[in-house]
């Protein structure tokens, strides 16, 4: 197996490490994976070499299906996420990241219900998410020490070391949200739109990641991570609970091109499946709202490019293949009834 450049696949396929999204689809992604070899949507354990910063810029879309009936009434038509990251190696083994987000939710006229007082016109609702505080640990274990040996990324893994290539490394990542978004956006008729339409949560969100990745032959990765997300409970008027959000991604990756130093230097072909599992919500009286959560499966094929080995490009597209909505007539406008969702990704470390 021919060494590769290993300085240029660690500082670029290193992933954010937490989900920047959550429930209710009220965020945006997942991950802020990039870099030659790296998934877009599903985790890389990789860090940052110690001294590097990762530059990352994100953007998701997300229109959502209309029925043309009752079901649109007060709906979501479509969503713009934005993720500004900034990333910092502490050590080789310890990463440090800060994520900033922007959310333009475009959302649907509202007949009141039959109150015409309620009653409001189709608006966009936008402004910055939660800022979201991000650390990742990076491990391996195989060629030096066998299955017995457990140690942290090193000076190896940036210097090219051939043997490094077969090892099956790990991470971890811990993250919480500070409460910074705006909560206070309103509809035409000068009412607070709903904490799904708010581009802010008013409580914090704590995030925990595993993550895999293994090179399975000549030119092809495979990676894999499992992520749990809750949110702390707010008992102000209109707030509540999203429901606990479980994620579970595969992604394989094939080497199509690789020419290091020239301005295309490498293309990476990427595939992946990522399901999702959204409990239910609750208001601030904790009353469930059954009209949210279920279980769905994404198919999604991507690609990646790579410029002067060190500056990426991830652009993936996101298919509902498979999903069970726990009250689909009534859950216009969330998580399983998009059109698609489509992710472009531009990063650069340094």
């Amino acid at each position: 197996m021919r060494t590769r450049n290993i300085v240029g696949t660690t500082l670029a396929a290193v992933c954010a490490l937490a989900p920047l999204s959550s429930a209710m689809a009220h965020h945006g992604g997942v991950s802020a994976a990039f870099g030659p070899g790296a998934p877009v949507e599903t985790s890389s354990p990789l860090t940052l070499p110690k001294g590097k910063i990762l530059l990352y810029e994100r953007v998701e879309v997300s229109p959502f299906k209309k029925f043309n009936d009752g079901r649109d009434n007060g709906g979501n038509d479509k969503f713009t996420f934005t993720n500004t990251l900034i990333g910092y190696g502490i050590s080789n083994s310890v990463s440090a990241f800060v994520s900033l987000p922007y959310a333009q939710k475009e959302l649907l006229a509202y007949d009141g219900d039959g109150n015409a007082a309620d009653a409001y016109d189709a608006g966009t609702s936008q402004g910055f998410g939660d800022i979201n505080l991000i650390l990742q640990y990076g491990f391996k274990h195989g060629a030096r020490d066998g299955f017995k040996g457990w140690y942290s990324l090193d000076a190896d893994d940036v210097a090219g070391k051939e043997y490094t290539l077969p090892e099956w490394k790990f991470g971890l990542s811990f993250s919480m949200t500070l409460p910074s978004g705006k909560i206070n956006n309103n509809s035409s008729n000068g009412t607070p739109y709903g904490v799904g339409s708010q581009t802010g949560f008013a409580v914090p969100a704590y995030n925990v990641t595993a993550i895999v990745s293994k090179m399975v032959a000549a030119h092809w990765t495979w990676g894999a991570d499992i992520q749990f997300r809750t949110f702390a409970f707010n008992g102000g008027v209109g707030g509540g609970k999203p429901g606990n959000e479980t994620r579970i991604n595969n992604a394989i990756m094939y080497e199509a091109i690789e020419n290091q130093g020239s301005f295309l230097s490498r293309l990476d072909l990427i595939l992946e499946a990522n399901i999702l599992d959204l409990r239910m919500d609750m208001d601030e009286n904790r009353v469930v709202d059954t009209a949210s959560g279920g279980t769905m499966l994404y198919l999604s094929p991507g690609v990646r490019f790579t410029f002067n080995d060190k500056t990426s490009l991830g652009l993936l597209y996101k298919e509902i293949v498979w999903k069970d909505l726990n009250d689909e007539p009534n859950q216009q406008g969330g998580e399983g009834l998009e059109e698609y969702r489509f992710i472009a990704t531009l990063s650069t470390a340094f």
